[in-house]
């Protein structure tokens, strides 16, 4: 899944915004959007998947960023739908 860390910092690190980070996102998504074409099968399990990583995210998120982990959603604040869309970016 698009690391949710990488949301992070778009919104927790806004002077981040670059170039970079933006094609660093998009590059994660056509490497999902390839692996479900490979492994369609993925997609049942995908949901619970982002479920899952979202608290490694947070605690990898909090490590780069130096904040605490207070600081982050305890949720996912994204849908999946929203995160693997092309021209979703968090505000």
């Amino acid at each position: 899944m698009v690391p949710a860390r990488t949301f992070f910092w778009f919104d927790y690190k806004p002077n981040f915004r670059g170039k970079s980070w933006t094609l660093t996102i998009k590059e994660q998504r056509r490497k999902i959007a390839r692996r479900l074409e490979k492994s369609p099968s993925l997609k049942r399990e995908l949901s619970e998947m982002a479920v899952e990583s979202y608290g490694d995210a947070i605690l990898s998120a909090a490590r780069e960023t130096g904040l605490d982990e207070e600081n982050f959603p305890p949720e996912m604040p994204w849908t999946l739908a929203d995160a693997l869309r092309e021209d979703f970016v968090p505000e």
